[in-house]
């Protein structure tokens, strides 16, 4: 499935850039994550549409939300390597 940013909200493309650190007036991706510390409805679309991948957190209810390479690329419409997005 193709991702497009038209099958997500304005809050949702928010909350990707915000998990990228791209709201905090920095120029490149300097994370690819977002931390729940309870079930977020906004992440879990975000994870079945394809732009996340949830993966359980430190506690129970808790959960890792990270940016697919994809999404990444999409969010910061840039050019970004694979390399780069590992290191994040």
């Amino acid at each position: 499935m193709e991702l497009k940013i038209s099958n997500i909200s304005a809050i949702q493309y928010s909350e990707i850039r915000q998990a990228l650190g791209l709201n905090n007036n920095h120029k490149r991706p300097n994370k690819n994550f977002h931390y729940a510390f309870e079930p977020s409805d906004l992440w879990e679309d975000l994870a079945s549409k394809g732009f996340a991948i949830k993966l359980p957190g430190q506690r129970s209810g808790e959960a890792y939300y990270v940016i697919t390479f994809e999404a990444v690329r999409l969010v910061y419409r840039k050019n970004i390597s694979l390399d780069y997005y590992l290191r994040l």
